[in-house]
């Protein structure tokens, strides 16, 4: 079964490729390498990669994480709404959704972690889960 884990962030990117870039400067500069393959074609503004924790001899340490990037307000408003139908936590307006999507028997908690931070420092990320809707950020690892 997957555990999807979501961010709602007020980003400015137009384009998903490079808001990709930026999160991923971001976390190779503020942490241990990783391992990662990108995952081609997916429509346009998405962007997506499989990564994982690397380790001394560059294979992942964890089963890969999937990390999605959606830009723009319209493509991602159905999200927005379905998590805040009435703009409860100020999430209204958010133009770019990251998704983190675990499957497996050994999760790289570590690696969700540091994602987590990035985009807050880039973007000011707000988590968001199916089962624990915004309280998700107060069981964060």
């Amino acid at each position: 079964m997957a555990y999807r884990l979501s961010f709602f962030c007020r980003a400015d990117e137009e384009h998903a490729d490079s808001a990709v870039s930026l999160l991923l400067d971001e976390l190779l500069a503020t942490g241990g390498p990783l391992f990662g393959e990108s995952c081609p074609g997916l429509a346009d503004g998405v962007s997506a990669f499989r990564l994982a924790t690397a380790g001394p001899d560059g294979r992942p340490v964890g089963d890969l994480l999937t990390l999605e990037v959606h830009v723009g307000v319209a493509r991602i408003a159905e999200f927005v709404i379905e998590a805040s139908p009435d703009d409860g936590h100020g999430v209204w307006g958010c133009d770019l959704l990251a998704t983190v999507t675990l499957v497996g028997d050994a999760p790289d908690w570590p690696l969700v972690g540091r994602i987590g931070t990035a985009l807050e420092r880039l973007w000011e990320a707000v988590p968001w889960d199916e089962a624990s809707g915004f309280e998700v950020a107060a069981g964060l690892p």
